[in-house]
């Protein structure tokens, strides 16, 4: 039986105060820093800090379940209550809060979409016949941080040590004072151990080939301060295997080798390289916490087209335009990615003749369009940088998904496009009304078609789409 909660306990366990997580370190080290000083307002890369919320009638009184209440009329006038606290209480007596609003909408934005988050795609494959398909990140074979048996050291997400390529010339200054220097008796041990190893089995080798029995196994105590020196002169001169120990034993992140021949045709081959080593490991699980569905191998229903064949596009924000070589930048529920690949309206390069799916805004700023310069984009991938950002990957919409969205949001009509001038107009008409033998209330209708001339209708055009159920 647990022991009885004493009032003050009981309290302090059911306070929202004392259940707020520890914040997250702010990102981008020091370069972030130098951006945070130039624009303390703009919006991190990820969320350092617990969004909170609360019921409405606790927020017309101020409650939200701190020390002390927060400003009525700051909170009760926004449509988006989400707050974050850097400090529950200061030297002034006052709580240290802003909105949450911009990450908090973000995820919302990015759930609409219904995108799953993917393992992020090395540049390599393309060199080779690798299957280059986006993969979950939930799936079994990378979604683990112990060792198993049969399971790739190299497609764990989580190490203890760093990713030495993803580190600046400071950063590595100091891992290397705090981390490795005082490590080196460590180190001398683990290298008796795996000389130990070699020793044991070169033995059993030998043994085995002359057909005798296996001789006593050696251990690191039996190694000799000579022996570790000798050793360590020999994976000095050899580079690969020196990584290969020293990635080991600090548990640091895979890397990508060095381009030379060997691996051009190693490349080749049907093996997919590490996951992490290109673009460096996620700094928290490869999700996010962002999405949690595992694949887009969905239709989606229209009540009146049916099953869609392409899902519901997104209007995208052309944030800034492209200059030279440099391709356009578009803003997609809250993030800045590129615009797709391709031989489509984006990248269209030619000013010679009438482009009519030219976008208004791509290559230059156009100040005459109202609201900003947008364009409907498909995502088709996202996954998550070394770094926490979230990045994704646009197609091309379609036309007919364009379309079709349009016409929900009440930008366009397709279905029952008619003109109203050709529809039949019945003129009720009793021609032989009060004669002996007829009904008097029996009109007959007389409908009075107006002459248009004739045009033959296109199959497939936005006058024959859907189904006429009128």
């Amino acid at each position: 039986m647990s022991a009885r909660l004493t009032p003050g306990g009981a309290l302090l366990r059911s306070s929202r105060m004392f259940t707020i997580p520890n914040p997250l370190p702010q990102p981008g080290g020091e370069a972030g820093a130098v951006a945070r000083r130039l624009s303390p307002s703009a919006t991190t890369d990820y969320p350092t800090h617990q969004a909170i919320t609360t019921p409405e009638s606790s927020r017309k009184l101020g409650d939200w379940g701190f020390k002390r209440s927060l400003p009525i009329q700051k909170t009760i006038k926004t449509s988006t209550p989400i707050v974050r606290v850097k400090q529950i209480d200061t030297l002034e007596g006052v709580t240290d809060y802003n909105s949450a609003a911009d990450h908090a909408i973000t995820l919302q934005k990015f759930q609409e979409m219904n995108l799953p988050v993917s393992l992020p795609t090395s540049n390599r494959v393309r060199l080779g016949t690798l299957n280059a398909a986006p993969k979950s990140v939930f799936e079994d074979e990378h979604d683990f941080t112990t060792l198993e048996d049969g399971a790739a050291e190299d497609n764990r997400w989580k190490f203890q040590g760093p990713w030495l390529a993803g580190l600046t010339e400071g950063e590595f200054d100091r891992y290397l004072r705090k981390s490795v220097r005082s490590k080196r008796e460590e180190f001398r041990n683990y290298l008796r151990e795996v000389l130990a190893e070699d020793i044991n089995k070169d033995r059993r080798q030998a043994a085995l080939d002359r057909g005798s029995e296996a001789p006593e196994p050696v251990t690191a105590k039996d190694i000799t301060e000579d022996q570790v020196l000798q050793y360590q002169r020999k994976i000095r001169a050899d580079r690969v295997l020196l990584f290969t120990h020293i990635s080991k034993f600090l548990d640091l992140a895979p890397l990508q080798p060095p381009p030379t021949a060997k691996n051009f045709v190693d490349v080749t081959q049907n093996t997919r390289p590490s996951t992490w080593a290109e673009v460096g490991p996620p700094m928290s699980h490869p999700s996010a916490g962002i999405s949690y569905l595992r694949t887009s191998a969905f239709a989606e229903n229209h009540p009146v087209y049916g099953p869609q064949a392409e899902h519901t596009p997104v209007l995208a924000r052309i944030i800034a335009p492209r200059q030279g070589t440099q391709h356009a930048k578009l803003g997609v529920a809250g993030f800045v990615t590129d615009v797709p690949l391709g031989d489509n309206a984006f990248n269209e390069r030619s000013f010679r003749g009438n482009h009519k799916n030219r976008i208004a805004g791509i290559t230059s700023f156009d100040p005459d369009v109202k609201g900003g310069a947008k364009a409907y984009v498909k995502p088709v991938s996202a996954w998550m940088s070394s770094v926490g950002r979230i990045l994704i990957g646009l197609d091309a919409a379609e036309g007919e998904s364009q379309s079709v969205l349009k016409e929900m949001t009440g930008k366009e009509k397709i279905y029952n496009d008619k003109d109203v001038s050709t529809i039949p107009v019945a003129e009720p008409r009793a021609p032989f009304a009060g004669l002996r033998g007829t009904a008097a209330a029996a009109p007959t209708p007389y409908f009075r078609t107006p002459q248009q001339p004739y045009k033959p209708e296109q199959t497939g055009s936005k006058e024959t789409y859907g189904i006429d159920l009128s």
